[in-house]
């Protein structure tokens, strides 16, 4: 980080901009952070996707499957790999306080823009209990935090809760994973103008630039939806930015068949209480990332649903942009 703590949301809206990717972890054949095969994953986001930015260790990298000391061995390994070439957000979930300040100070010495913090999953039930949480967090470090609001598994960050938030010095972020386009209107009137917002789907993202004015999106779609040589959330972003909406929503329109495909695989598992995370893998394999196994408790794909998912991958054309 390059900011003071009184700076942390000029420096977020700065830098929270464009198309940011979080990608699953990789690892290896004894069950360890294969180190290799992550590094060329972002290599290959950063050089070949051209993301903006990524976010490390989120729900989908399994955080809440790794120690302590891993996530922190994770979190240099990938910011020695980016190199600077992009800025990085360093994942520091924690249901212990003291744990989640532990790895937000660590990503603070290692050099990360900013950390983001998911709300704790028990004995936080009420809006008073959350922001003592994110309190006692502020108050031990400098780095800007964003806040991370999944409704579905933990006590929701509603208006009232993030405009308190929101004057803590360093919460300068707010990532939404409530998929109600009410809700995020209800953020965005309440905060907006504070610190900056980034939905967690790409579906909405043409509606969020053009009529929402949002600039900022962080979830795991860039990498699936594009491969070297066609970069169409790319395309349609930067022509949305520069007012082309006419064009913004040709290119966007031919991501249909792949936001078809992520519905049945990705979001169809996922509403049924299951994290995908074994199909994330495999569809990256597929279009020519490293994949690999998940850890319980992910259950793994079937060779029949394998054959299956690849099907549909062909058909949607994305495959034929991989050179062997």
């Amino acid at each position: 980080m390059n900011y003071g703590k009184n700076e942390a949301k000029e420096a977020a809206r700065q830098i929270l901009k464009g198309v940011w990717t979080a990608m699953p972890y990789c690892w290896d054949r004894d069950d360890e952070f294969d180190e290799i095969a992550n590094r060329q994953n972002l290599s290959h986001v950063i050089d070949n996707i051209k993301v903006d930015g990524h976010y490390c260790s989120g729900n989908i990298a399994e955080f809440w499957s790794m120690p302590d000391k891993e996530r922190m061995l994770a979190h240099e390994i990938m910011y020695d790999e980016a190199n600077g070439k992009i800025p990085l957000i360093a994942g520091c979930h924690h249901q212990s306080v003291k744990q989640a300040t532990a790895l937000a100070k660590h990503a603070q010495d290692v050099g990360y823009d900013f950390v983001i913090i998911l709300t704790p999953y028990v004995a936080a039930r009420d809006d008073d209990c959350i922001f003592s949480f994110y309190e006692y967090i502020c108050d031990r470090v400098d780095i800007g935090i964003i806040l991370f609001n999944v409704p579905q598994v933990c006590h929701p960050i509603g208006p009232d809760l993030a405009k308190r938030l929101s004057k803590l010095k360093n919460i300068c972020g707010y990532k939404q994973a409530d998929g109600s386009p009410a809700a995020t209107h209800s953020i965005m009137n309440a905060v907006g103008n504070d610190i900056v917002i980034s939905i967690a789907d790409e579906a909405p993202w043409l509606t969020s630039i053009s009529q929402l004015g949002l600039q900022w999106l962080v979830n795991y779609n860039p990498h699936l939806y594009q491969v070297k040589g066609w970069l169409p959330l790319k395309d349609y972003t930067e022509a949305a930015q520069r007012g082309d909406i006419k064009q913004a929503t040709e290119i966007a329109s031919s991501l249909q068949s792949l936001r078809e495909v992520h519905a049945k695989w990705i979001m169809g598992y996922w509403n049924k209480g299951r994290m995908p995370l074994a199909e994330m893998k495999y569809w990256q394999e597929l279009i020519g990332m490293n994949g690999g196994p998940s850890r319980p408790p992910v259950l793994e794909m079937s060779d029949e649903e394998k054959k299956e998912m690849k099907k549909d991958l062909f058909n949607t054309g994305i495959l034929d942009y991989i050179k062997e």
